[in-house]
């Protein structure tokens, strides 16, 4: 698993999500594993919230 930074176009903010890898092709799939959220309102909670998670 790993987590994937998106960043949106139009409003310019970073959404976080936990992604995974497949493990026989060791290729990335499009599948969220979880969705965590903003990256500007987790700052608000955590201090490094990349690092935390």
């Amino acid at each position: 698993m790993f987590l994937r930074k998106m960043k949106n176009k139009k409003t310019g903010r970073t959404y976080l999500s936990i992604s995974y890898r497949d493990k026989a092709t060791k290729k990335t799939r499009g599948k969220t594993t979880e969705s965590l959220g903003y990256l500007d309102e987790m700052e608000k909670q955590y201090d490094n919230p990349i690092a935390f998670f």
